[in-house]
């Protein structure tokens, strides 16, 4: 018997190249740099607020807008608390877990050089714009759960 057969060396992926592991080296770091802004601003080391403001559209209408309650989410997700970043902003956790899996899946294409071709067959399966639909239809029923939560409340 051949050593082919005693393995699974036989099945090869195809590689990735230089410049897409380069890129896929940056979504990681970017997606590494987003975490640790949001550690750090939630444990008091950088203040957001400075950088972001308040929310002008809740001091106008005195509703929270779609990107209310998506820093406080980041932050607990990003301090190990998935569930209550859920109750928070379910967009915003959605979100989140989204993008753990990008860096996961980046990091693991930077360094070994496997191209999955989950990318490409994801947009040439569905297409940039139903994942864009898909992306503003998760941020608008997240925003709809804060509305309904802030008008049940009676804030």
């Amino acid at each position: 018997m051949s050593n082919e057969q005693y393995s699974n060396s036989a099945i090869s992926r195809p590689k990735c190249s230089p410049k897409g592991r380069l890129i896929a080296a940056g979504v990681f770091l970017a997606v590494c740099g987003a975490w640790a802004v949001l550690w750090l601003s939630a444990n008091e080391h950088l203040n957001l607020r400075f950088w972001l403001g308040i929310c002008g559209f809740k001091q106008r209408y005195g509703l929270p807008c779609p990107g209310c309650g998506w820093t406080h989410a980041g932050q607990l997700f990003a301090t190990g608390h998935p569930v209550q970043a859920f109750f928070t902003q379910p967009a915003a956790a959605f979100f989140c877990a989204a993008g753990v899996a990008a860096a996961i899946y980046a990091l693991l294409m930077a360094v070994f050089g496997i191209d999955f071709g989950f990318p490409r067959r994801l947009l040439t399966a569905v297409g940039v714009k139903w994942l864009v639909i898909g992306a503003i239809l998760v941020l608008l029923a997240g925003w709809a759960v804060v509305l309904v939560r802030t008008i049940s409340s009676g804030q």
